[in-house]
């Protein structure tokens, strides 16, 4: 924020010293009249450590450069500072230092739209409180849920010792197990998902007749590959 800009918008310092504080800050505003935007500010405090002759204000995008927050000067320092409430965000703010507005070399900067020379502040959201554990009574039982509750059927026994399948049954679904249709031509069945990409070798053709068989899909479409070879053993 350059000098003249800044003295454009803020005004007389006068008028401005004191006044409620609006945008993304707020400075002794009571709680019964802060707006929903400012129910999730975060304090944020501000410091000037190169001294000054009589005040140090800030002034940032936080309340639209429209307003001036006093600094108070520390015990026994040369520094002053405040504290102020403003929304998460990434805020330009500089200080009017006994009438002029300076940065702070100590304090990150940047340049605004126009190349004028600011300090800069990321304020992050502020997190939640955690809440503590629940205890629980050790000595507390819940009560079963009744049987007529349950509307899955018991699981048979015997099914816990049935061995696995050689293979996973939707694979036995391949294109070179199912009969062509004659219709309109060799057609055969949309292939199912889990066989695509997938080679299938039939060894069961009479005359030692080998086939395997690759299927791809494009899009809407199916492309299935079936290459013939002889078997070894009748070469």
């Amino acid at each position: 924020m350059g000098t003249t800009g800044s003295k454009d918008k803020l005004g007389d310092a006068a008028a401005l010293q004191g006044a409620p504080v609006g945008g993304g800050g707020v400075s002794g505003v009571p709680g019964d009249v802060q707006t929903p935007e400012l129910k999730c500010a975060v304090p944020v405090p501000f410091r000037w450590h190169h001294g000054a002759g009589r005040e140090v204000y800030v002034v940032g995008s936080f309340s639209n450069w429209q307003t001036k927050i006093r600094l108070t000067r520390e015990p026994d320092s040369d520094s002053y500072g405040t504290v102020v409430q403003i929304v998460p965000g990434i805020h330009q703010y500089k200080f009017i230092v006994d009438g002029e507005w300076r940065c702070a070399q100590d304090q990150p900067r940047c340049l605004d739209s126009v190349g004028n020379e600011n300090n800069c502040i990321e304020v992050e959201e502020a997190e939640a409180p955690e809440e503590p554990p629940v205890e629980q009574d050790p000595t507390r039982e819940d009560p079963p849920s009744p049987r007529n509750t349950y509307s899955c059927p018991p699981v048979d026994p015997d099914e816990y010792i049935k061995d696995p399948p050689a293979m996973p049954p939707h694979l036995q679904y391949a294109l070179l197990n199912h009969p062509p249709q004659p219709q309109q031509g060799v057609l055969l069945p949309v292939p199912h998902h889990s066989t695509l990409n997938h080679a299938y070798v039939n060894k069961a053709l009479p005359d030692g007749i080998m086939a395997a068989g690759l299927s791809i899909r494009f899009r809407a479409k199916f492309v299935t590959t079936v290459y013939y070879s002889l078997s070894k053993t009748t070469m």
